[in-house]
């Protein structure tokens, strides 16, 4: 993949983000404390998929400067971030928000529905467009360095 097919590889992606990012936050009402089981899943998948998003873009980016985060098998979604950070591509602020999605992504892949806390999810969620568009600035920031 040479630097162009990088930037249309993330210019789709963080697209298809940005349209997640927006419905999810659909979702989440300012004074809204109550939420069927029906939307409590169906935020945390979207909000899953998000995570998954970037994770794809920086897994992509990592590719692109002949790291290959695929070796490590335990770890791997920490990895990529950690190395995103080390790299200068995710700002340590930056850092500290993706965090918070990974361990939602993490929790959302080893829980029942019934666990979720759509609260909390709503929390991420009002974050989640404006993280997404500083990832994207970053991201392309970053590309246009290497």
């Amino acid at each position: 993949m040479d630097k162009d097919e990088l930037k249309g590889f993330c210019k789709t992606e963080f697209e298809k983000l940005k349209g997640l990012a927006s419905t999810l936050s659909s979702f989440c009402d300012e004074d809204k404390t109550a939420y069927e089981l029906k939307d409590t899943a169906a935020m945390g998948a979207f909000l899953f998929s998000v995570y998954q998003g970037v994770e794809r873009v920086l897994e992509q980016l990592l590719i692109f400067d002949a790291l290959n985060p695929r070796q490590a098998e335990d770890g791997h979604s920490e990895i990529i971030l950690q190395k995103a950070v080390e790299l200068g591509i995710v700002p340590p602020e930056l850092n500290a928000s993706l965090a918070g999605y990974l361990a939602f992504r993490e929790f959302f892949g080893r829980s029942y529905v019934t666990d979720l806390n759509a609260q909390k999810i709503c929390g991420l969620a009002r974050n989640c467009g404006q993280t997404v568009e500083r990832l994207e600035k970053e991201v392309f920031e970053y590309i246009d360095t290497v």
